[in-house]
């Protein structure tokens, strides 16, 4: 989910502008969950409950072994993957902005039997190292939060602070170069159409009601922020598959992902794995 802020310049000079940009948000993601519980939920905590993993497989292969790991997971939602890798042996603990995301994960987390190695914080992003000092051994963060961040700068230098020296890092996020293309990737007979930026600007991406706010990150400065918080990066993978099918084209493969069939080979998803540097500027 998206971070929220404390009035900092959202460069048109107005830091009242950006911090109504991320009520709005967070007022947004109120409103979706407010309807949902552990016993009378979606499809995915369903499938959870049940047994099946939250993650992806490519998440599990390229992360590894979580099995006694302290895992942090930021802008978690409401916390099937954060469980799946408490599932996974980790003790974790997920960070939401939504108070109703936090208290659907929590009861997630006593429906599946996993409250005793979980634990769900309702905070922003930026403002987390105030409000919560421990150090992880490793963090993640999933596909869909990164737009919800105006400054990857800070996102950085927050990963940095709450990941104890030499932990590791692990994004796995839709990829910059899909989310610039056209909503349906070319349905139809339709072409595959450039309809949004590729590249970072200050303003944010709006609805047109104004419900919610957007921003745009391209992959270097998503590498960049990361390596300059002090993050030794260990790889940066593009995948032609998508934890979400995003276009009637696309088929399912026997591992769950989404996927074009034929020439249509696009990144669309990114991972990136490193470790936090000991002379790191947060460590």
């Amino acid at each position: 989910m998206n971070g929220d802020d404390d009035g900092a310049d959202d460069g048109d000079g107005s830091g009242r502008a950006l911090s109504a940009r991320f009520e709005a948000n967070r007022e947004h993601w109120e409103s979706m969950v407010e309807p949902v519980s552990a016993t009378d939920g979606t499809d995915e905590i369903e499938a959870f409950l049940a047994g099946e993993s939250a993650l992806l497989p490519v998440q599990r292969e390229e992360l590894g072994d979580a099995s006694g790991s302290r895992l942090l997971d930021l802008q978690c939602s409401i916390g099937t993957r954060t469980l799946s890798w408490a599932r996974e042996g980790a003790t974790v603990t997920g960070v939401d902005i939504s108070a109703e995301s936090v208290r659907v994960a929590r009861e997630i987390a006593d429906e599946a039997g996993l409250a005793d190695r979980a634990e769900f914080v309702r905070s922003n992003v930026y403002d987390l190292p105030d409000d919560h000092d421990e150090r992880y051994d490793t963090l993640v963060t999933n596909f869909g939060v990164l737009c919800w961040l105006p400054d990857l700068d800070r996102w950085a230098a927050v990963v940095a602070e709450l990941l104890e020296p030499g932990g590791t890092f692990y994004l796995a996020e839709h990829h910059p170069i899909a989310t610039a293309l056209s909503d349906d990737l070319g349905a139809g007979e339709d072409p595959i159409s450039v309809e949004h930026p590729y590249f970072s600007s200050d303003a944010p991406v709006s609805a047109a009601d104004g419900s919610t706010h957007k921003w745009i990150h391209g992959l270097g400065e998503i590498v960049t922020a990361l390596a300059d918080a002090g993050i030794r990066i260990e790889f940066v993978h593009e995948h032609p598959f998508s934890p979400i099918r995003r276009s009637p084209q696309m088929v399912q493969d026997d591992r769950g992902r989404w996927r074009f069939e034929g020439d249509a080979s696009l990144p669309l998803l990114v991972t990136v794995k490193g470790e936090l540097r000991s002379d790191a500027p947060g460590a």
